[in-house]
């Protein structure tokens, strides 16, 4: 009961400031998948990639965010790439579900390959006030006619790649998202600006195992926030590894190569603060798919 009243406060909080603090979905996984923050990423390499990703963020906390992803896209001969983007997004009172298209366009030259995407969309943000346990209904911040609206956004990003490292940098939604009630205009979504990068070291004493050190900073107004990561690969088949989020929350990573087509994933994160004591910690579960569907697809093994 404690906690289904400390989150309706929470919530009311967010939705009566007009959601000025409103995120990004966060995911742990995304360091085998740049995809679902970069839409250059779209046909990168040549073949084609679908990943279905399911996140439960602080578990055992009623209205806590639950997140589900699909992402599926392709090469298009050796210099084009498409792909489609779709995220359900829920927490608390809220429901938003966006859908993406992006194209790409890569210049290779030898291992090295620059890739510049775009994408553009719309995102549906729906309010469901009967969630919440009110103790004032007359509150004038709170404007419960509103339960829904739509935004068309677009993004762009870059990806830059080598045989050994990575560079990447992407704003996935570049327009603010506001919302007029006929009173005020309050602004319900702000940009997001996402530096990505890694690099993989390969141990002179044995080709069994490397390593991929990582980091990805995510900006918005007045707000930063970092992740570093440390993933290591196994005889090309188990990957495990930690990643430490804004010093707040550390998650373990796993993914595993169950044949050439097939990766499942797994990450289990908790928080490092008073949260720790509330929840049994976020859960995301990801099944990449990796085929070979045009006759200019071929296997290759990939580590960003």
């Amino acid at each position: 009961m404690r906690k289904n009243i400390g989150l309706s406060v929470l919530v009311l909080i967010i939705t009566a400031s007009g959601l000025r603090a409103q995120q990004d979905p966060l995911y742990n996984l995304y360091s085998f998948n740049q995809y679902m923050i970069n839409p250059a990423y779209a046909g990168v390499y040549n073949n084609f990639s679908a990943n279905l990703i399911t996140r439960k963020q602080w578990a055992g906390i009623d209205g806590s965010p639950l997140t589900n992803l699909f992402t599926a896209h392709t090469s298009v001969g050796d210099q084009f790439g498409t792909g489609i983007l779709i995220v359900n997004d829920r927490l608390g009172i809220n429901n938003n579900t966006e859908a993406q298209l992006s194209f790409s366009y890569k210049i290779t030259s030898g291992s090295k390959t620059l890739a510049l995407g775009v994408q553009g969309g719309v995102v549906g943000y729906k309010y469901d006030y009967n969630k919440l346990n009110l103790a004032f209904v007359d509150d004038e911040g709170l404007d419960m006619n509103n339960d829904g609206f739509s935004k068309a956004n677009f993004g762009a990003g870059a990806f830059y790649m080598t045989d050994t490292y990575y560079f990447g940098f992407s704003v996935p939604r570049i327009l603010n998202a506001k919302v007029n009630d006929g009173v005020s205009t309050s602004t319900r979504y702000l940009p997001h600006y996402y530096l990505s990068g890694g690099f993989i070291i390969k141990p002179r004493l044995t080709h069994s195992v490397l390593f991929k050190p990582s980091f990805l900073v995510r900006y918005t107004e007045k707000q930063v926030s970092a992740d570093i990561s440390i993933n290591a690969l196994f005889a090309n088949t188990l990957w495990a590894g930690l990643t430490l989020r804004n010093f707040d929350g550390v998650a373990i990573n796993t993914q595993i190569q169950v044949n050439r087509a097939f990766r499942l994933g797994y990450s289990f994160e908790l928080p490092t603060n008073q949260l720790v004591q509330s929840n049994f910690g976020t859960h995301e579960v990801s099944l990449l798919v990796e085929l070979n569907l045009f006759k200019d697809h071929f296997d290759i093994e990939r580590y960003f």
